[in-house]
């Protein structure tokens, strides 16, 4: 972890003037490009890149936030990798948002198994997946969104069962294309990194035969991130309530994992089932310039159904982390954060934002 830390310190020194430069460019596009370094209990140290550019479709749009274009690799100590390219566009004073993307890779991850007697243990597998997605929204009026999306995915996982269990447990492959809609009532005050604001999006995706899916059910996605000005543009308190749920026949890969935006400080893949609740805050300083510091908590709860949430154990999680704005001109922080959760903790190399997404 040390390490990681003395990376990142490097990075912020290495890429000082380049952001200077960007800053004061006269250029339509600006360019981030970023090493990435993770550590996890699971995938354990992870060494990457992510490229971005920044860019107006028209000059004298001056309502559409930039859109921006961008390639992201990853590979790590227990040989996962990933690749995507993505896409995403502001068109028409913001009255069209558009996001692409498409990508290959293989994560070696576990989950927990309980098992009567012994209590139970983690169970390694391995997923090769390949995706492309498409999004598009449509504002209705004000700053009210509706729109389509739609996935294209096959997946193939192995799992790390004994010789004596049947091929057909150990192997799983299908399909799982799906095609949903979803609304995004959008008041913040910028896309990246929001001093101010709220957006409520609700996203429903259906899973079906006809779509050569190769299982029946449904996600739904609820997600309320709010954000408070405490003085001024330095000092930011930032709070979101989220929850992902499956219905239906829900196949493993279907399954919610509490980690990442929904808590950080949980790595390890033990706590998941089809629906996941989370509720966080997190206050955001930046007290020197360019510099600055984040202070987060909150908690998750993995269930089979929604009324099993004051049944379940709570799973809290908190943690600091620390920023540098790359690009000030366009809100663009990097950052590394360390959280720590239920016998769990975590390490995150950041581009932008916790409740970007």
């Amino acid at each position: 972890m040390n390490k990681c830390l003395t990376c990142f310190f490097i990075l912020l020194i290495s890429i000082e003037s380049q952001a200077q430069t960007d800053e004061d460019s006269t250029q339509r596009i600006k360019l981030a490009a970023i090493p990435v370094i993770n550590y996890s209990n699971t995938v354990g140290a992870s060494f990457g890149v992510l490229a971005s550019t920044f860019y107006k479709i028209r000059k004298s749009d001056l309502n559409s936030p930039s859109s921006s274009s961008g390639v992201f690799g990853i590979y790590s100590t227990n040989n996962t990798y990933f690749m995507a390219v993505f896409q995403q566009l502001y068109l028409k004073e913001d009255s069209w948002r558009i996001t692409a993307a498409a990508g290959t890779g293989k994560v070696n991850s576990q989950y927990w198994q309980e098992i009567p007697i012994s209590g139970g243990s983690f169970i390694g597998f391995g997923t090769r997946a390949n995706f492309a997605m498409l999004k598009i929204d449509r504002k209705i009026f004000n700053s009210f969104y509706l729109g389509v999306n739609g996935v294209l995915a096959d997946s193939e996982t192995a799992f790390d069962f004994p010789d004596f269990f049947p091929d057909s447990l150990k192997n799983d492959a299908r399909n799982m294309n799906n095609l949903g809609a979803q609304m995004n009532y959008d008041k913040r005050d910028h896309q990246l990194n929001p001093y101010s604001g709220f957006n409520i999006i609700l996203k429903a995706s259906l899973y079906r035969d006809w779509l050569a899916s190769d299982d029946e059910y449904n996600r739904y996605e609820l997600t309320h991130n709010h954000y408070f000005t405490i003085r001024n543009e330095r000092n930011i308190l930032a709070m979101r309530f989220s929850a992902a749920i499956s219905t239906g026949e829900v196949p493993f890969l279907g399954q919610n994992v509490v980690g990442q935006d929904n808590i950080r400080g949980y790595s390890s893949g033990r706590y998941r089932d089809n629906q996941v609740y989370a509720l966080q805050a997190e206050y955001r300083w930046r007290f020197y310039k360019r510099l600055g510091m984040i202070g987060f908590m909150g908690a998750a709860s993995a269930v089979e159904f929604i009324q099993e949430i004051f049944e379940n154990e709570l799973l809290p999680g908190a943690g600091i982390g620390f920023r540098y704005m790359m690009i000030p001109s366009e809100r663009i922080n990097i950052g590394i954060d360390i959280a720590k959760g239920k016998g769990d903790w975590g390490l995150y190399f950041r581009i932008g934002e916790a409740f970007s997404r």
